[in-house]
Formats: C-alpha cells, structure tokens, sequence
C-alpha cells in the first residue's frame, strides 16, 4: 500500500515540480479554506492516481492535500520527497484516512 501512496503522490509531485513556487505564491487568494492548485496539476494527480486508485480514493487525497497545504507549502514537500525518495508520514497518513476501513459498516 505504501508504494501506492508512493506512486500516487510522486505521479503528483514530479508533474508539479514544473510549477514554480513563485507561481503559487503570486495567484494565492485572501482566505480560503480549500487550497487551489493549478488545473494541469489536478488533472496529472487524478489521473496518475487512478491507475492503481478508485476515483473516489483520488479525490478524497487531492480535497485532503489541498484543505491541508497551500500549493507553495506542497511544492516544499514536492522537493523533499524527491530529494529523499520517501512521503512524509503525515501525508501517507493523509492517504491512508481515505481509504475504506475494513470491517466498518456501511450504511446504506
């Protein structure tokens, strides 16, 4: 499950690493409470992440990034996470909140 967070946010973070953090900084709205992240960006993560992800996985990971980093924030953790190949764990945890607990019930 790790590579897969792996694969998921390193799919993520090297089509971001073409984004400067200057761009971020300059297109940061006032107050918001979910961070906006460049479109081709969106777009590479939900469609990286869905190779090996449900749609609803992806989608669940990218609103938790975003509601937690800005996009300046997150290119940090893009240049870290390269530079040492490993996820810091409070994003892999991130991950791991959207994936279905087993043996929880459903409601239906």
């Amino acid at each position: 499950m790790r590579h897969r967070l792996f694969l998921s946010l390193s799919t993520f973070l090297l089509i971001s690493s073409g984004i400067s953090a200057t761009y971020a900084e300059e297109n940061k709205p006032a107050k918001q409470e979910k961070n906006e992240y460049p479109q081709e960006v969106t777009r590479t993560f939900m469609k990286g992440c869905g190779f090996t992800n449900s749609k609803e996985f992806c989608t669940c990971s990218l609103d938790k990034l975003r509601s937690q980093y800005t996009f300046a924030e997150f290119l940090k953790i893009d240049t870290a996470a390269r530079e040492t190949k490993q996820v810091p764990p409070e994003v892999i945890q991130l991950f791991q909140s959207c994936r279905p607990q087993i043996g929880t019930p459903t409601i239906k």
